[in-house]
């Protein structure tokens, strides 16, 4: 329409000219992608006035004649239209430039150019809105596996709970010498595993720490702090382990209050554990200064629990001492 060896539909930028689509005739040597800085183009006085610029001969030009664009770049013809999004935000420059004097400023070329500028606007924002919505459309898909998966691990979860609670709620009352005691029982270790899983909710069910872990579990048996002593670096128990665990520390702390270290007033528990770089996992609970132990006449769940189930989850094996200087509890396997 004008003429004119080289167009382009450009970006521009507080500091920069991209180029975004181009025509090359004359060898300008401005490709796709190329850059020039705003500030030794005519674009920056378009991005600010937000005008069109329309020179036909810069050495007649009264206003340009003179500028460094046209001296730098070595054109004597300049055209540029500014592009603006639908919202009116400035998007760059639909923009050609000759080495020689062209007419430009017909109303022909000028109701064009700008019908060009609107149009490459709109499809612009039509491009832009297409993306956001894919990525929209996207994220829904994203959140929605997300939410399956999610869902498929919570059904999972809940079943090895309801496993665990069937398992102490059968247990028990095979045990219980009535439905009262049964029913206490019971009640205090569903209470345990609810500590446990109110440590493993705030961790999104992933891990926890065994600190948190030994630290709810042995809290209703706590005077102050000074019964126990534990020892150990944090370390990250899965599900399982944990809601094991604590359901083992409260049968020890249970049976440490009625007739352990914890019935009178001086005797002590240790808890410690240990983590090799093998993974290999070695956890203990040894009662002093209670009175002398005596062992039962017949092993209860909370021995097989503690000697037996809870083992499983770690992959290894535990021994329940009872000797008469204090309870001793070894559990070893690997996280």
């Amino acid at each position: 329409m004008t003429g004119m060896g080289f167009a382009a539909v450009a970006r521009v930028t507080e500091s920069r000219w991209i180029a975004c689509a181009t025509k090359d005739q004359i060898g300008f040597g401005l490709a796709l992608g190329g850059a020039l800085p705003v500030a030794t183009i005519i674009c920056q006085e378009i991005q600010q006035a937000r005008t069109p610029v329309i020179i036909e001969n810069v050495l007649t030009d009264a206003l340009y004649r003179h500028h460094q664009t046209p001296l730098m770049y070595g054109f004597q013809s300049y055209v540029s239209f500014p592009i603006h999004l639908p919202s009116g935000e400035f998007f760059g420059t639909l923009c050609a430039i000759d080495p020689a004097p062209r007419a430009l400023k017909s109303s022909q070329i000028v109701r064009t150019l700008t019908l060009f500028a609107e149009l490459i606007g709109q499809h612009l924002d039509a491009a832009r809105q297409l993306a956001q919505t894919q990525r929209l459309l996207d994220e829904r898909r994203d959140w929605e596996r997300q939410q399956r998966v999610v869902q498929r691990e919570m059904i999972h979860r809940l079943k090895n709970t309801l496993t665990i609670v069937q398992s102490v709620v059968t247990q028990t009352l095979r045990s219980a010498a009535s439905l009262d005691e049964a029913a206490q029982v019971v009640s205090d270790r569903i209470q345990a595993l609810t500590r446990a899983q109110d440590i493993l909710t705030e961790h999104r069910w992933e891990t926890a720490d065994i600190r948190e872990v030994v630290a709810a579990a042995i809290a209703p048996h706590t005077d102050g702090g000074h019964r126990f002593m534990i020892m150990g670096d944090s370390v990250d128990l899965t599900a399982q382990q944990s809601m094991g665990l604590a359901l083992a520390l409260h049968e020890l702390s249970t049976n440490a209050t009625k007739y352990g270290a914890l019935s009178n007033e001086h005797g002590t528990v240790k808890i410690s554990w240990q983590v090799d770089q093998s993974k290999a996992f070695s956890f203990s609970w040894v009662e002093a200064g209670g009175p002398p132990v005596t062992p039962p006449l017949r092993k209860g769940f909370g021995s097989r629990l503690t000697e037996r189930v809870v083992p499983s989850y770690f992959d290894g094996k535990a021994r329940l001492d009872h000797a008469p200087a204090g309870v001793r509890y070894e559990l070893r396997g690997v996280l």
